[in-house]
């Protein structure tokens, strides 16, 4: 399922020509000393890269050299922008490329202050409902793993690591009010649950996703350990990168500003 490729109209029509300068500021957001070590790049010259600084050009590239597509995530209807934004950052923070959303009752909206722009780097992807986001996975080879408390279900995600070595797993969050869907059980290949040993036996969303990946993630990220996304898939995000960034070409699904309940400025975005 190909994810949105046109735009709707925007109120601030200047969106599309200068936004994409001022609001992807991820590559820009102060992580030379972490990217210090040079990963081998199979991203070849570009022909925009005189275009765009050696800086940003060399960024792109090993940001893409660290990234996963072995591990994916899905936020099933979340409500709460902070959560949901939250959410895609700590994605970018792990090397997660791609994170699914599902609007079957809630609109998705991100907080562009909260996520530092982070979320125009992103493989994202955002779809009606929990079948459409299984199915766009399962033809990819993921295997969905949801967050529960069934009595059947795998205590913390780390039990999940031998089997990310066989099949690529997409972790589904539910939404901060009932979590997982019914259906979204329904579809999965398997639960896990995040043991606690306080009174309350559930977390705030954000942190939910935040732990699933630390323990998922934390030590490739710690040992600064090279990613596995494909050589033309890197070629091809870099492509887009820069020329989402230069302002002529935007790909994927396309966000309108907006306002959300509070008044604070948002990135809206409509499944397709």
């Amino acid at each position: 399922m190909a994810a949105c490729t046109s735009a709707r109209t925007c109120r601030a029509p200047r969106w599309v020509l200068i936004a994409s300068r001022s609001r992807m500021r991820g590559p820009e957001a102060g992580n030379a000393a972490r990217l210090a070590r040079e990963l081998p790049s199979p991203v070849a010259p570009h022909p925009l890269d005189a275009r765009i600084t050696a800086d940003r050009a060399r960024k792109y590239r090993q940001v893409l050299a660290r990234r996963t597509s072995r591990l994916a995530v899905v936020i099933e209807d979340s409500y709460d922008q902070h959560n949901a934004t939250a959410i895609l950052r700590t994605c970018d923070a792990m090397g997660i490329h791609r994170v699914v959303v599902t609007t079957a009752r809630n609109a998705f909206q991100v907080n562009d202050k909260v996520s530092q722009g982070v979320h125009r780097y992103l493989d994202l992807h955002v779809l009606p409902d929990i079948d459409a986001a299984a199915a766009l996975l399962k033809s990819m080879g993921y295997k969905l793993w949801v967050t529960d408390l069934a009595a059947d279900a795998a205590i913390g995600p780390q039990t999940l690591l031998p089997r990310l070595q066989q099949d690529p797993i997409a972790i589904v969050f539910g939404n901060e009010g009932s979590g997982i869907t019914p259906r979204a059980r329904e579809l999965a290949d398997g639960c896990f649950l995040l043991p606690m040993s306080g009174f309350s036996q559930s977390l705030n969303l954000s942190v939910s996703a935040a732990m699933t990946l630390q323990a998922l993630r934390g030590a490739a990220v710690a040992a600064d350990d090279a990613g596995d996304l494909p050589p033309g898939e890197q070629q091809v995000v870099y492509d887009r990168w820069v020329r989402r960034y230069l302002g002529e070409e935007i790909g994927g699904p396309l966000p309108t500003p907006a306002q959300d309940r509070r008044g604070v400025q948002v990135d809206s975005y409509r499944a397709c």
